[in-house]
């Protein structure tokens, strides 16, 4: 039984042995970390680069842009805050101006009326500089355009009233002086329908549509609200008395005007004849005298020449003066053509006599 078992025993052995030998050997492991390997991390670093550089250039362009946009809302800003200051000034200018116009502070003389609209001029003017000198930013190009248009009207304007001040508030006024002002109100009329329209709704649409909250604009009128009495020459001519502290006619006394002569172009005309004039004749001069004990003031002339009514006006006369209107000639009738030329001096409150008010005349303009 021993020897049997050791047999077995050896058997088994060898069994064992040719078992082991018949199994496949096994496969060597790759290596960790091989080429294919370091390839891949290489491009997860590169892709996780990228992509940490592109959220930081996204970072950069934000803040960039972030910073563009609030420089350029200080700017908006800043531009309607110069332009609401400016627009103020010049609105407490035309406040001044026609209040001394209505009398607020009649001064004693035309010449002091002068220095007081030169003073306005000179106000305006500086309003103008600094306007010149706003960095308006390129929305609000149109914008700024509308801006110096209206303060360069307003400075004009009164420049041109300046220089006419004394003659249309002179007890002897000229037609010229009196119409030049009268345009100068137009023109500041035109400048508050410029800034009222255009300008001013201009800023405030930009400022909307960039979402910028800014500076509450004024109304910026020059003109007050009866700004229509300014631009009618015979209401302009009652109004430009305050400038000499003068003011309407007495109620008692005689009042009176007479029209003492007419002129054209140096040839005094007969009412009596046919009146030949010098072809190239310009003006119709007028002269009226006070014949009243009463001063008297907004005196009107009328010149109806060949169907062409033409008006004139004379500030004030004194009881007894004499005053000239001169009325340029708009439209001249044909060379040798026999024209009616019929003139009125507008009878004044009280006047009784008014048959020495009129004249009619026969003219021909050369031949």
């Amino acid at each position: 039984m021993f020897i049997l078992r050791r047999g077995l025993a050896f058997l088994d052995s060898e069994e064992d042995e040719l078992v082991l030998e018949d199994e496949p050997p096994e496969r060597p492991r790759r290596r960790v970390g091989g080429p294919q390997r370091r390839r891949q991390q290489f491009l997860v670093r590169r892709l996780i680069g990228v992509g940490v550089g592109l959220a930081f250039l996204i970072l950069i362009v934000i803040g960039i842009r972030g910073c563009l946009e609030a420089r350029s809302d200080r700017a908006l800003r800043n531009y309607d805050s110069e332009v609401a200051s400016l627009m103020r000034q010049s609105e407490q200018s035309g406040r001044d101006f026609f209040n001394l116009l209505n009398g607020s502070g009649p001064t004693s003389s035309s010449l002091d009326a002068q220095q007081e609209v030169i003073q306005q001029r000179d106000a305006s003017q500086d309003l103008l500089d600094r306007a010149h000198d706003i960095g308006a930013p390129g929305e609000m190009h149109d914008a700024q355009n509308a801006v110096l248009q209206t303060l360069t009207l307003r400075r004009d304007a009164l420049s041109s009233i300046a220089q006419n001040v004394t003659q249309a508030t002179a007890r002897t006024q000229t037609t010229d002086a009196i119409k030049a002002i009268s345009d100068a109100m137009g023109s500041l009329y035109a400048s508050d329908v410029l800034w009222t329209q255009i300008g001013k709704p201009q800023i405030e649409n930009v400022l909307d549509n960039e979402g910028v909250d800014g500076t509450p604009l004024p109304g910026g009128k020059f003109m007050p609200a009866n700004a229509t009495d300014y631009l009618d020459q015979t209401s302009l001519v009652t109004k430009l008395n305050a400038l000499t502290g003068q003011t309407t006619s007495n109620t008692g006394g005689v009042h009176g005007l007479q029209l003492d002569s007419t002129t054209v172009g140096g040839q005094t005309l007969s009412p009596d004849s046919t009146n030949t004039v010098p072809a190239d004749a310009t003006e119709i001069d007028i002269a009226v005298t006070n014949s009243g004990d009463s001063d008297e003031t907004g005196i009107s002339v009328t010149a109806t020449l060949g169907g062409t009514r033409l008006t004139g006006q004379l500030q004030a006369l004194s009881a007894g003066e004499q005053g000239t209107v001169k009325i340029p000639i708009t439209s001249k009738p044909t060379a040798g053509t026999d024209t009616t030329l019929e003139v009125v001096v507008t009878p004044v409150n009280g006047e009784q006599i008014t048959t020495n008010n009129t004249s009619t005349y026969s003219v021909v303009f050369g031949s």
